[in-house]
């Protein structure tokens, strides 16, 4: 369903949201304890920085105690950064992470996915709970361009073609996958994959009309033709137990035939566009931790750096030996992420305090 509400928001209204959920304190002042938000490190994880502080207007506030769930690099800025948090909606920094903003009339709920339009970085798309939401005008107001009528429905995944903006993809927690041929004025139904729910979606660097989806349950798909064909790759995780229930399939830049899938049963690699996959040796057996997100170095396609409840784990050999570290928060990660300057930084978000 097609709409065009205006969600325009009032930094004041902004304010008192975080206030009472208790997330910031305008003295500006941190207590120890306040370990979410956003981290970086541009050290190989050696020393982390909390990325803390908050404008709201006149005032300076913090996203210390935020949890987060996503994370998007603009494309033709590598300053700019958008982050959605679990509760407070979303937040983006225009100083690779020295402070942040909130977007305004954006400021509440859930942001499960973001993508920038990498040829007009003012154009943002945003999935949150059944609807997709857009700028156009760098924040400055959101429009709903897509509402799904399930209010139980959840819009997972969005993503913006690269070649040609004017395409965009949305996956649903029900399996829906649709594409917008007109950045987000008007929406179809590409495909409907029954009993999953899609958890990403990995568009292919060399050839954007090519991508992949990770299911619940029903392992990667690998669409053609932008999406009009699809092939299930799911007798190749047979031997790998839990390997259907992917959380996120990663592609190497610099090797867009390589990928990596991630699932509580580890990390599988095919080095031939998901033709063939092979497990990769880490240091915990397989199925015995939760990796929360993975992220392969743009500069260096052998550094990979994977985060756990706990740790955070990287490789510098392409995987033939980890180096485990502690992570900077007692919370757990949401996502970790490279960043698009050169060396690139890499970024951790949290999760929720536990209650």
């Amino acid at each position: 369903m097609r709409t065009s509400t205006l969600l325009k928001g009032v930094l004041p209204l902004f304010a008192l949201a975080f206030l009472g959920a208790g997330c910031f304190d305008l003295s500006g002042s941190q207590p120890a304890a306040l370990d979410g938000g956003v981290f970086r490190t541009a050290d190989q994880a050696l020393t982390w920085k909390q990325l803390n502080p908050l404008s709201l207007g006149p005032k300076l506030g913090s996203i210390a105690d935020v949890g987060t769930v996503s994370v998007a690099f603009d494309a033709s800025d590598p300053k700019a950064i958008y982050v959605g948090t679990s509760e407070n909606g979303l937040i983006y920094s225009l100083d690779g992470g020295d402070s942040w903003m909130s977007a305004r009339g954006l400021n509440t709920g859930r942001v499960n996915m973001i993508s920038v339009d990498p040829q007009n970085k003012c154009a943002v798309y945003v999935a949150k709970a059944n609807q997709i939401i857009k700028t156009d005008n760098c924040g400055r107001d959101w429009s709903q361009v897509f509402f799904d009528t399930q209010v139980d429905k959840q819009f997972t995944v969005v993503a913006v073609d690269w070649h040609n903006s004017n395409v965009v993809y949305a996956g649903t927690s029900q399996g829906d996958l649709l594409r917008s041929d007109n950045a987000g004025a008007a929406w179809g139904v590409l495909s409907r994959i029954e009993g999953t729910q899609i958890n990403d979606l990995a568009l292919d660097p060399r050839d954007s009309r090519n991508f992949y989806l990770a299911t619940q349950g029903l392992g990667i798909y690998k669409m053609a033709n932008s999406g009009a064909s699809s092939t299930r790759l799911l007798e190749v995780f047979d031997q790998y137990d839990n390997a259907r229930r992917p959380t996120q399939i990663v592609i190497d830049r610099n090797a867009p035939d390589t990928l990596y899938q991630v699932s509580k049963y580890g990390i599988l690699k095919s080095d031939n566009a998901g033709g063939s996959w092979r497990a990769l040796t880490l240091p915990n057996p397989p199925n015995t931790v939760v990796i929360k997100s993975l992220a392969v170095n743009p500069a260096n396609s052998r550094q990979l750096v994977y985060a756990t409840d706990t740790s955070i784990v990287m490789t510098s050999d392409g995987g033939a030996t980890w180096t485990s570290k502690k992570l900077p928060t007692t919370r757990g990660v949401s996502f970790v992420a490279f960043d698009r300057n050169s060396p690139p930084n890499l970024f951790l978000g949290a999760t929720p305090a536990k209650k």
